[in-house]
């Protein structure tokens, strides 16, 4: 069946009916549920589910009841299973209809509501906030009407079938409906009522909807245009109505006190009220400044107040310049955005609010400023407290239609599907049109475009006509207001592509485009991931009419699980389970795609955050927070201690922030002070560091760092919160690694034709010439290296890694099982050193590629060896790049502990680096370990001087080289690593793994994106690399 389909068999299975008897959508107010006119219908329903709507009795009355929690997916709580699918429907693809393996199963939802005295003169009416993805309402067995949409309100007038005492309501819910095709948003399928419920109580003359907007706003005076619908059931009583407004600032100062009389009569339902007025010395709103004001609204009959609405303002603009920047308050401002899917570990798709408010906490704690809302409107309490802390949001219609493509059967095409893309964004624009942090409205996501999208746009502009409209298409018709994506990619056009790499967002920015561009999606994070961020930023600065980006995404979407099967509302202890899923080889774990035998799945593709599923951040935060970071640091004289400091805010005087800096000497501070700064937003300064003194040593390495911190409590911090920082290596380290001076003798012994033992002070180091390697290592009878020392080129597959440009080159070589062949192995020795050379082929099993290597380990009798390690490439496949050149090394199970003077204190990549700091740190082995979802490699430090690994009385190995290295120390191997699919299979070794890696991949952003810059491709040809190992004792 086409996208065409004209009619249906049921409501359900026709995209014509879209809702029967639903009021009108309006603006979200927020329910004070203790107030007389505000009952909440949270809690416990009856309920009873059915695998299949074929199994639904034909009055939907069950013969039995059991009980689920309000808001709640019913999936999490023990019926049916939660399927995690990207772009493939769970149901056969056949619009309208819902057919297919899966069913479309139901739910039957009951609650008694008590009216104590029922009012003739009141109106009652029922509103859900979400529930997925229709249903039918009945109260007193009487049907009221029929609603989809999942994710915006739908509210009924249930007057008429209310009586004094109990009443019953009764809603049946589908999993799936027509509307689905219009919600194939990559993420969990759930079902269920996901949002608040309230019965709500009102005079039958009363405030229906409003909307506040601050056209104006010049030379510290403002506009406030507030429109009032007021709805009229009452065709008798109709004089003396009259609507105060009352409008205070933050303080609670009146500014504006006044009334207007509202004309009635009976042959309207509703009556509209404008309203305009002026305010001096305004305090504007930002997600700098968040400042609201207090509307009261009353309307009042005889002078008596019948209803009311209270709200709040805040007074800002949004525009484009003549350059297509985008404007907030006259200003430009650039996006440093995530997007954000509603999706919470254990509850699924009900959100409680303490994580909507740790959210935006974490949101402002890490710099961003934006979020889209992907890809459906956000619960009304995020919008709430987005404009009391100050956060941008992207308003996203819920609209994504990815299964059908964007071609001919595209429901974008077809006017048939008209009515359901322009109700979706409808019902959104009246929910969120009063927010002050809205400040643009999307058209949803791969809903391919055609006339329903020039439909959207047109009533947009009849709602709202203060907020520019985005859509990712650079196809026509061109009906929004900026672009979202499109335009070129991977260098050549497209019309709907986002995750454009630099080199294309720079092709972009060189263009001469009609509209501002948003980046809507980009920088894939998942797994291991979030390469190049700052040369992302770099574009965004540079280029007037690229408005920033949003990345993909804010957190993991896993469901935390125990491997007996327990998950949803099973658990009983929510925080124990989340600290174990941090863990490895826990019971408990975060649980994607095809762990619920859900299909079809696309795996851990939902796994994409830069927090985990619990929200604790990742390296990956780390490295956004710095690089959204809104100040800049440049040195310009090191010898008199001068810095210039950009303020990327629009809005904040750096006064507000404490300035720190220090110097360090190898890693070890030694000197700090401070610095004024006073420097208003959008301007650069140059300022002095007090106390500051020249470099001493000749050869030390120096490195400056310069960190600014509030000085003052806010909602999302407490003073002495890290906003920016920034470090400068004033004099680079001299990593000269000069020869042993030996007095020592060492003594040769061959023990057969395999193994060379040469003994030193006080310890041994064992050669396996069969091998090839170091087996090894012993001082003062403790042992150092124990097993192997082998050259590695590979790493465990991150997600970015299997794309098919990188992942077809290093499987067709194989790189974790390379046939290894010794070619030669020729020992010298002195009295004082051995040298042994050793060449290498490193071959593919099933064709001729590979690596010839060669090894001149020199063993000095103090037990220090060094390795000269020359790499050179052969074969008829040559990788552009690789993910390692360098050792893997076992050492004894008690060397846990490790100390280093690199990059810390968390993980680092050459192209994820920009978040760590230079210093010395020290960590465990289990601290190293980042437990993704998928095992994959992490926890590389990179930048490093030098490292030790050592037991916890500091017995081990020191490890240093001529460059900076890396290193990487955990409880598995590689190949353990790779085979892995949930953290759970990992088992501890009885060894501790050490990597050191000469050079190690970058990650890039291939999983859903470009692979990594060429700048930080991996050398696979020629290269000579240098390692010291030294003893601790």
């Amino acid at each position: 069946m086409s996208c065409c389909a004209v009619s249906a068999q049921n409501d359900w299975e026709n995209e014509q009916i879209t809702q029967i008897n639903k009021m009108a959508p309006r603006a979200s107010l927020f329910y004070d549920a203790t107030s007389d006119d505000v009952e909440s219908l949270n809690g416990q329903w009856d309920f009873a589910w059915y695998s299949d709507v074929s199994q639904v009795p034909g009055n939907a009355i069950p013969d039995k009841w059991n009980s689920i929690k309000v808001p709640g997916a019913w999936q999490m709580q023990g019926y049916g299973k939660p399927i995690y699918t990207n772009i493939t429907y769970p149901f056969d693809a056949n619009p309208p209809y819902i057919s297919g393996a899966n069913g479309n199963p139901v739910g039957i939802y009951q609650r008694e509501i008590a009216i104590k005295q029922f009012n003739e003169n009141k109106v009652y009416t029922i509103r859900f906030e979400s529930v997925s993805s229709a249903f039918y309402l009945w109260v007193n067995d009487q049907k009221v009407g029929y609603s989809q949409d999942s994710w915006s309100p739908a509210e009924f007038d249930i007057t008429s079938y209310l009586k004094e005492g109990n009443n019953t309501i009764r809603m049946q819910v589908f999993r799936w409906c027509d509307g689905s095709y219009l919600e194939d948003q990559d993420g969990w399928r759930m079902s269920g009522i996901f949002r608040n419920v309230y019965l709500i109580t009102k005079p039958k003359v009363h405030l229906y909807d409003y909307l506040v907007t601050t056209p104006q706003l010049e030379n510290g005076e403002a506009a406030i245009d507030i429109q009032v619908e007021v709805a009229n059931r009452d065709k008798e009583n109709l004089k003396s109505y009259t609507l105060s407004y009352v409008l205070k600032d933050a303080a609670g100062n009146v500014l504006i006190d006044a009334d207007r009389s509202v004309g009635l009569n009976n042959n309207n339902d509703k009556w509209n009220v404008s309203i305009q007025e002026t305010i001096k010395h305004v305090n504007q709103w930002s997600h700098e400044s968040p400042y609201l004001y207090t509307l009261h609204l009353q309307l009042k009959r005889n002078n008596l107040e019948i209803d009311w609405i209270s709200t709040k303002v805040g007074f800002r603009q949004i525009d484009f310049s003549d350059k297509n920047e985008l404007l907030l308050n006259g200003k430009p401002l650039i996006i440093k955005g995530v997007n954000i899917v509603e999706h919470d570990p254990v509850y699924g798709k009900y959100i409680p609010e303490e994580r909507i408010e740790k959210t935006v906490k974490l949101l402002k704690q890490n710099n961003i400023n934006t979020v889209r809302t992907a890809h459906y409107p956000a619960s009304p309490y995020f919008y709430k407290l987005c404009d009391e802390y100050g956060i941008l949001v992207i308003d996203e219609a819920n609209l994504e239609s990815h299964g059908m493509k964007y071609g001919a059967n595209s429901p974008a095409k077809h006017a048939n599907w008209e009515k359901a893309h322009v109700e979706r964004m409808e019902a959104m624009v009246h929910r969120d049109k009063n927010h002050p942090c809205v400040i643009m409205w999307s058209f949803g996501n791969e809903a391919g475009n055609g006339v329903n999208m020039v439909a959207m746009q047109k009533r947009t502009k009849e709602i709202d006509i203060s907020r520019p409209t985005n859509y990712h298409s650079s196809e026509e018709p061109i009906s929004y207001d900026t672009y979202g994506g499109g335009i070129w990619k991977g260098g050549k056009k497209h019309s709907f592509g986002r995750y454009q790499s630099v080199e294309d967002m720079i092709r972009i920015g060189e263009m001469e485009l009609d509209k501002p561009f948003l980046l809507n999606e980009y920088a894939h994070a998942m797994g291991n991931s979030v390469g190049n961020l700052p040369e992302y930023i770099d574009v965004f600065e540079k280029y007037p009419h690229i408005i920033g980006g949003c990345i993909w995404d804010w957190a993991d979407q896993g469901i935390t699980k125990h491997i007996d099967g327990t998950y949803g509302n099973q658990i009983k202890d929510v925080e124990e389970a989340h600290k174990a899923c941090l863990q490895p080889e826990s019971d408990y774990y975060w649980a994607y795609g095809g762990d619920f035998g859900d299909t079809p799945n696309d795996g851990n593709f939902c796994m994409n955050g830069i927090m985990m599923s619990d929200l604790t951040p990742t390296p990956k935060a780390i490295e956004v927070k710095k690089a959204y970071q809104n100040i800049a640091f440049k040195l310009l004289d090191s010898k008199k201690g001068f810095l210039e400091l950009c303020n990327k805010f629009h809005v904040t005087d750096l006064s507000n922030f404490s300035f720190e800096w220090q110097l360090l000497r190898n890693g070890y501070p030694v000197n700090n002070g401070n610095m004024d700064v006073n420097l208003a937003g959008l301007e650069k300064g140059v300022f002095k560091m007090h106390n500051w003194n020249n470099i001493e040593d000749a050869d030390a390495e120096y490195v400056l760092q310069v960190k600014a911190f509030t000085k003052n409590n806010s909602l999302w911090a407490n003073a002495g919160h890290l906003v920016a920082w920034e470090e400068f290596v004033i004099q680079p380290a001299k990593l000269n690694l000069p020869v042993p001076q030996l007095s020592q003798k060492l003594k040769l012994k061959k023990r057969n034709e395999h193994y060379i033992d040469i003994f030193f002070q006080d310890g041994q180091l064992v050669f396996d010439k069969a091998k090839g390697e170091i087996i090894q290592l012993t001082k003062n009878e403790k042992v150092m290296i124990d097993g192997a020392c082998a050259i590695s080129f590979a790493r465990a597959y991150i997600d970015n890694d299997k794309i098919k440009k990188m992942r077809s080159q290093w499987d067709a070589i194989d790189l974790l099982n390379l046939k290894i062949e010794v070619l030669s192995c020729d020992v010298r020795h002195t009295k004082t050193m051995v040298l042994i050379e050793v060449a290498k082929r490193h071959k593919a099993k099933n064709n001729h590629s590979g690596f010839h290597t060669i090894e001149k380990i020199t063993v000095y009798s103090n037990g220090t060896v060094d390795i000269n390690l020359e790499v050179d490439y052969f074969g008829e496949i040559k990788p552009f790049t690789l993910p390692r050149i360098g050792y893997e090394v076992k050492l004894p199970a008690d060397i846990t502990e490790s100390t280093w003077y690199g990059k810390g204190p968390g993980s680092s990549y050459k192209d994820r680096n920009a978040g760590m700091q230079l210093g010395i740190y020290s960590a465990n082995v289990d601290e190293h370990f980042v437990n993704y979802a998928r095992p994959q490699e992490n926890g590389n430090k990179s930048g490093i001087r030098w490292f030790e690994a050592k037991t916890k009385t500091s017995e081990g190995l020191a490890v240093k080289s001529k460059m900076p290295f890396n290193f990487s120390m955990r409880k598995y191997t590689t190949k353990e690593l790779d085979d892995a699919s949930h953290p759970y299979e990992l088992k501890s070794n009885p060894f501790t793994i050490l990597n050191i890696d000469f050079e190690h991949g970058a990650l890039g952003n291939g999983s859903c994106g470009p692979i990594p810059m060429k700048k930080y491709f991996t050398n696979v040809d020629g290269e000579n690399f240098y390692l010291r190992l030294e003893p601790l004792d």
